[in-house]
């Protein structure tokens, strides 16, 4: 685990009200698209911390080294898992 990873999270920086002009060009969630979604954050515990950056070092370390599921078998047992049709 890197010395990063270890630190205390922060919170989030709080962003200044953008001028008018800067707002004319941006579209609204409203005008037919729809916003991006945000991922959740990440976990404030420490423990849960630790272990979510070891499950992203050992897939990491998995894809480095090879061990990797073809897509179709992993759409195929997702859509098995959610009781989804078959694609």
């Amino acid at each position: 685990m890197s010395a990063g990873r270890a630190l205390p999270v922060k919170a989030p920086a709080q962003k200044k009200a953008a001028s008018v002009g800067s707002q004319r060009g941006r579209k609204r969630p409203g005008d037919g698209e729809m916003m991006e979604p945000v991922p959740p954050p990440l976990p404030s515990d420490p423990t849960e911390r630790a272990a979510l950056f070891a499950s992203i070092d050992r897939g990491i370390a998995d894809a480095q080294a090879g061990r990797t599921i073809p897509w179709e078998e992993v759409d195929r047992l997702t859509r098995q898992k959610l009781g989804l049709p078959p694609a």
